[in-house]
């Protein structure tokens, strides 16, 4: 399971797996490739900015990997 936000402090979209498992070789890249960076002390991937159109699009991304999404 995935949680993807937008987190006003962080001042960025958070796409965070629920465990380590998650994180799949598919799943990694593509999440990667649209631009999220590893943020190894929150345990999530950020991307600068508040675009909930980005968030949208990483979730539905994540569902058509098979993976259950969180979306707030």
């Amino acid at each position: 399971m995935f949680l993807v936000t937008t987190d006003t402090q962080l001042g960025a979209v958070v796409v965070a797996p629920e465990c380590a498992d998650d994180l799949d070789d598919e799943t990694r890249a593509a999440i990667e490739g649209a631009a999220f960076t590893w943020q190894s002390d929150i345990e999530a991937f950020t991307q600068p900015g508040q675009d909930r159109q980005t968030a949208a699009h990483m979730a539905m991304r994540l569902a058509q990997l098979g993976h259950d999404v969180l979306a707030v």
